[in-house]
């Protein structure tokens, strides 16, 4: 990819857990790190945990990386954080040159706000999942040492004004979606696809009890689910126990996940709370509708209800049912959603974004 130029140039550094997560805040880490490192700017991304083997997202050969190991050395998780907090404190201060520090995440955030304060350096804290979704210890340290960051970033409207209650400080950046194929899906194939990690806010239970509901009604229809995580072992189970064994598949995560975009139908989320999930940026940008409960913040700030998808009551499987099964049943209704969806998409392209991002770094000054 041709390197672009930008009138200024600086230095900056992604903090987050383990960057071998796989998750969306690791995607959303990747992606803008790349985009910033084709914008000239030097880039380091810090991660807690250490290295290991596999990375599920390409990071752009150019960008830094560098392990604290501090993630897990010790069974005692609040041994752990202690060391990360000193870890961090030694690594900072080596940090000669003006920078900005993002910290992806509550508990990099967190982090962030406890180191001292040094004029070279601005700490922004950028908040990958819901405001509610932290339990009272973490929205406790949160209301307690958020406002010690220099910036916050949310990424939905939703969640500015609640942020804004623990650091004044707020600006609306959001994710930038991954990719934006030549051609859009089909959306031919019978396949109801669902992408994520299975774990309790994501929901795959309610997914699955929705589409028990209508399996007998749509023949040949199956749902794809796309991901793995600690929920699953239990979730097969009862998918075997309620005989939906034939009408279910289960893959594990992927690199290439634009390809299951392209082979699918349409994207359903049943999560109980969201960011602003990259999954419905990079399924619309493939084509397709998306199929969602209207939580408290992220799908809202998609989906066009009943124009590029279905926005439902938030965990009522019986009307997320119907809506699933009027897309299968409607041929024509996916394309005209999957049209809007793609077009929606635009509103999230990473040249967009990106300025977004550059206008937040011009306006610090370093003294």
């Amino acid at each position: 990819m041709k390197q672009n130029t930008t009138l200024f140039q600086m230095q900056i550094l992604f903090l987050l857990y383990d960057l071998h997560f796989g998750g969306g805040g690791e995607r959303v880490t990747v992606n803008l790190a790349n985009s910033l490192i084709n914008r000239g700017h030097n880039v380091t991304i810090l991660s807690l945990a250490s290295q290991k083997n596999d990375n599920i997202f390409a990071v752009d050969p150019r960008i830094k990386i560098d392990y604290l190991g501090t993630g897990n050395r010790f069974k005692q998780q609040w041994i752990n954080k202690i060391y990360s907090l000193n870890a961090l404190r030694d690594y900072f201060g080596m940090i000669n040159e003006p920078t900005v520090a993002l910290a992806i995440g509550a508990y990099p955030s967190l982090l962030l706000s406890l180191l001292p304060q040094r004029s070279t350096i601005k700490k922004v804290g950028c908040q990958h999942h819901a405001f509610s979704a932290l339990n009272k210890y973490w929205s406790l340290l949160r209301r307690m040492f958020f406002n010690r960051l220099d910036l916050m970033v949310s990424l939905t409207e939703a969640d500015r004004t609640k942020l804004k209650q623990v650091n004044p400080r707020v600006v609306v950046i959001p994710n930038a979606v991954s990719f934006y194929p030549v051609n859009k899906a089909k959306l031919e194939n019978k396949i109801i696809l669902a992408v994520g990690r299975v774990d309790q806010p994501k929901g795959f239970d309610l997914l699955i009890d929705a589409f028990a509901r209508i399996t007998t009604d749509i023949p040949g229809w199956k749902l794809r689910i796309v991901g793995d995580g600690p929920q699953k072992n239990e979730l097969v189970r009862h998918i075997e126990q309620s005989g939906l064994s034939g009408n279910i598949e289960w893959l594990p995560p992927t690199n290439n996940i634009e390809q299951q975009y392209m082979q699918a139908a349409m994207l359903v989320s049943t999560s109980r709370t969201e960011g602003l999930p990259m999954i419905m940026l990079e399924a619309q940008a493939c084509g397709l509708p998306v199929v969602s409960f209207d939580i408290e913040t992220g799908p809202n700030e998609i989906i066009t209800d009943g124009k590029d998808g279905f926005l439902v009551k938030p965990f009522d499987t019986k009307q997320m049912a119907h809506k699933i099964k009027l897309l299968c049943e409607t041929q024509t209704l996916r394309t005209t959603f999957g049209e809007n969806a793609r077009q929606n998409a635009l509103r999230f392209s990473p040249d967009k974004i990106i300025i977004m991002w550059e206008r937040l770094f011009n306006q610090f000054s370093f003294n």
